[in-house]
């Protein structure tokens, strides 16, 4: 089995050394003795074995139909043969036959009696050799045999013909009968008389019973075959002639048993195929393959054709001989056309997976992509570098259509740009009419089959057929009613924009058409983070030049504009002052100069009409590309101008921020404005205050000093009241400082205890047919006079309002605490008015309107939460909450 082996010289000692061996060394053997013994194949060992025969160191003889023995000739034998031939081979012969096992071997005299007896037929047959010597060999013949002569007839074919062969039952001793090999050979001596036989038997039982099972087996399955009809089985000669025909034959193919048997086969091929040398070359590789597969349409008897999957094997007899052919033949018609519709349907689905990659490209281009010019060129550059198509181009169209401008593009040249950009005012009609135009206004994608062909089209028609492009799409960009433009797409090929790429090509649409418009989304929620960013720094600004610096960097930077300039208006002066720019050099700058009254620019125009303006913007030194510029008056305090590039232009939504920061702008201005006024206001009343403070409190001071000294001999009541005057003097001071300056005049450094420090405050309280109950304990850090001050003015509040007899109740809160009374209330339309300054219900009776906003403002102070509403009883309620508390009380 190897490549490779021993050196035949070694190869023939070993089979020598296979004769010499064991106990009896000059016992024959068979081949596939000696194959075992060399663990090699049987037709390996024949070959060493026949050599080593013709070499003379090996005898052999026939043993049966197909086998052989082998021995090698004793050292006696070799030294008779020199004095007589016969004598040598009748003992060789003797010693051969009683060795041999696997066969019965014995010789017959002329008459058929048994002369002598071997091992191998006392095995087979079961008689000892003093049992069967001289006796018929009938004997092993049964009954029908014998009846019929079949033993006489063997011996005499075995005389005319020198040997016969014969098979059939054979009896053994015991009566069991077995299956045998029969072989006669008579011998004659030189003369040529007969001198007898030799028969060699051998059991064929396992052999017979196999071969009765395969015909048995035979029979089934043509019994099958010519009961199938799902398939044309049958023979066909080494010519190809049919022989055989079954059921499913003679259904699919038409023709009955006794049409077509005798016919060759290339009947059941086309006139093509026939032509074409098919049915031969068929069998040809049959024969060298040993089968073939083939498939195509073949003919029926009514002429009509089927597609056929077929199978030829060819058939071989025990010798290799050719003996013919088995075909099988099944009608695949309904897969086949199931396959070629699949087929068709690969093939479109190929061209669609080619288009599908391109577009999952321009997906995953689109997630990346941070602005609509990114979006589109990644569509563009993808669309054109694609086998399908060849170039790619989007534009806009002016609101009504008459005018197209492109936005990006791939795979166009220059010239054809130019042809499109030229689409002016003299072909407005043609360009509405087109149809990009269509496409937009019927919301619809527009495929131009044959540019050729299509004489209505473009006004840049020309152009595109002078580019070579053979068809076109024209695809709508639009996103819930706004209009992005178009996508056009070319392919050099006529009628390349079938249905399904329609379709395709609609899908793109819309998600490019989605990308811009999140796109766009994104970038109004970037610039309205912007601008609310612009506008919490406006909030902090103090003056108008940083308002300025603000929104020029919010124009310029957040929404992406090429300039803008802030003029500032001085009403003394009566002129505009660039104050805020987004130019670096000074050279830039200078070009933004003061406006007067009376100077012809745009800029005054738009503050003093108090309207928006667009005009042309000069370009800057240094810069390129046409500008436009817009003009947006700030009110009565300057006017805001912003340029754009041709590109970026003044959309509606542009206007509308640049609107929207300008009004910010305007009032983060008046803001600062009013501020302005506010603090020279408030700085005028804390001077006042601190000048009237200081002119009170010394006349007050020597008041009560002398008002003390006062006391003795003097009317006690007089000086009471003038002591209470000073006193309610100095209070009023306290209350007007806190008014006035607030934290700058509060000491919050001490503990109080609000209990202590509210019965004090009841104790100036003149009427005292109130009650007051005091439902507290707890301290708080605060300025112990200002508390009292606040306390004393709730109280005289309830009691002033509250009515005769009023309760009035001190208690805590969770975080604070409260003042509460039983009289008749503030209705809720009131409540937040009480705490103005000047507010109140008993001018009459010298109300001031100054004790519940002290209340307010010292709450401010401390940043307690101060509110008031209805008590439980109907009256009205201040609650004081995020009070910060002192030291526990014990």
């Amino acid at each position: 089995m190897g490549t490779s082996g021993p050196p035949p010289q070694h190869t023939l000692d070993e089979t020598r050394t296979v004769f010499t061996q064991g106990d009896t060394p000059g016992r024959p053997l068979t081949t596939a003795e000696v194959a075992d013994v060399l663990d090699c194949t049987e037709a390996t060992a024949l070959d060493k074995l026949e050599e080593l025969a013709d070499r003379g160191e090996l005898e052999t003889r026939a043993v049966g139909r197909d086998e052989r023995i082998w021995w090698r000739p004793t050292a006696k034998s070799s030294a008779v043969r020199s004095s007589s031939e016969s004598k040598l081979e009748r003992a060789q012969f003797r010693e051969l036959v009683e060795s041999v096992t696997d066969y019965a071997i014995f010789v017959l005299d002329p008459d058929g009696r048994v002369q002598t007896w071997n091992e191998g037929a006392e095995q087979l047959k079961g008689y000892e050799e003093d049992e069967i010597i001289g006796q018929h060999f009938s004997t092993f013949y049964t009954e029908n045999d014998r009846e019929a002569g079949v033993p006489d007839r063997n011996l005499e074919a075995a005389k005319e013909n020198g040997r016969t062969e014969d098979e059939g039952w054979r009896l053994r001793k015991d009566g069991g009968t077995f299956w045998a090999n029969v072989t006669i050979t008579s011998i004659r001596d030189d003369d040529g008389d007969l001198r007898g036989f030799v028969k060699v038997t051998r059991d064929m039982t396992e052999r017979h019973e196999y071969e009765q099972r395969l015909r048995e087996q035979k029979e089934r399955f043509e019994t099958l075959v010519r009961e199938v009809k799902d398939y044309a089985i049958f023979l066909l000669d080494s010519d190809g002639i049919v022989q055989t025909w079954n059921e499913g034959a003679r259904e699919l193919k038409g023709y009955e048993e006794d049409e077509i048997v005798g016919q060759h086969f290339s009947t059941f091929y086309t006139e093509d195929d026939r032509e074409d040398g098919r049915p031969e070359r068929n069998l040809a590789a049959a024969v060298e393959d040993g089968r073939i597969e083939d498939e195509g349409e073949r003919v029926r008897k009514d002429g009509k054709t089927f597609w056929a999957n077929v199978t030829i094997t060819a058939l071989h007899d025990d010798d290799g001989n050719l003996r013919g052919f088995a075909k099988v033949t099944r009608d695949m018609t309904e897969r086949h056309e199931y396959e070629q519709r699949l087929r068709q349907q690969r093939d479109e689905l190929d061209e669609l997976d080619q288009i599908n990659a391109v577009i999952r490209d321009i997906d995953q281009a689109l997630v990346t992509a941070t602005s609509r010019e990114e979006i589109e060129q990644e569509v563009c550059d993808r669309l054109a570098a694609s086998d399908t198509y060849s170039a790619a181009w989007t534009a806009e169209y002016a609101e009504d259509h008459e005018e197209i401008t492109p936005r990006t593009w791939a795979g166009v040249t220059d010239e054809y740009l130019d042809a499109i950009r030229t689409a002016d005012a003299g072909t407005a009609e043609d360009t509405e009419r087109g149809v990009g135009a269509t496409a937009l206004r019927t919301k619809s994608v527009q495929p131009v089959q044959r540019l050729q062909n299509d004489l209505a089209g473009e006004p840049w028609r020309d152009a595109s057929l002078g580019e070579g492009y053979g068809s076109a799409v024209t695809v709508p960009l639009q996103y819930e009613e706004v209009e992005y433009g178009i996508l056009t797409v070319y392919a050099d090929s006529e009628s390349a924009f079938d249905e399904r790429e329609v379709a395709v090509m609609s899908e793109l649409g819309e998600t490019i058409s989605h990308a811009i418009a999140a796109i766009r989304r994104k970038e109004r929620e970037q610039t309205l983070t912007a601008l609310q960013e612009s506008t919490r720094e406006l909030l902090q600004t103090e003056t108008p030049t940083e308002i300025g610096d603000i929104i020029v960097e919010t124009l310029t930077g957040d929404i992406a504009l090429a300039d803008a300039v802030v003029y500032s208006f001085d009403a003394d002066e009566d002129v505009l002052e660039p104050t805020s720019s987004s130019f670096e050099a000074e050279s830039e700058l200078e070009q933004s100069v003061s406006l007067t009254d009376g100077t012809d620019s745009p800029v005054r125009t738009s503050f003093r009409d108090g309207e928006t303006r667009f005009a042309d913007a000069g370009v800057p030194a240094g810069r390129t590309g046409a500008r436009r510029r817009m003009i947006v008056p700030l009110g009565d305090y300057g006017v805001l101008t912003v340029a754009a590039t041709e590109q970026e232009t003044f959309d509606d939504d542009m206007q509308s921020l640049v609107e929207l920061v300008a009004a910010t702008a305007e009032a983060a201005l008046k803001r600062t404005d009013r501020e302005r006024r506010l603090q020279e206001q408030n700085d005028r009343l804390d001077s006042f205050a601190s000048m009237l403070a200081h002119e009170l409190r010394n006349p007050v001071t020597i008041g009560q000093i002398y008002g003390q000294q006062l006391r003795t001999g003097t009317d006690s009541e007089a000086v009471e009241y003038v002591t209470e005057a000073f006193d309610r003097i100095e209070d009023m001071i306290d209350v007007l400082l806190v008014l006035a300056r607030g934290r700058e005049v509060v000491d919050e450094d001490s503990v109080v205890r609000l209990a202590d420090v509210a019965r004090e405050a009841w104790d100036e309280v003149d009427d005292h047919d109130a009650t007051l109950d005091v439902a507290l304990g707890g301290t708080i850090r605060a300025d112990e006079t200002y508390v009292r001050h606040m306390f004393q003015n709730l109280f005289e509040n309830a009691v002033e309002h509250g009515g005769r007899g009023v309760t009035i109740t001190v208690g805590e809160l969770p975080s604070g605490f409260y003042v509460a009374d039983d009289g008749r209330g503030i209705p809720a339309d009131e409540r937040d008015a009480v705490f103005e300054v000047g507010y109140t219900t008993a001018a009459e009776e010298g109300g001031t309107g100054l004790g519940l906003a002290f209340v307010r403002e010292l709450a401010d102070v401390y940043g307690w939460e101060c509110a008031v509403t209805e008590s439980e009883d109907g009256g009205a309620r201040f609650e004081f909450t995020n009070v910060t508390a002192g030291e526990s009380s014990r």
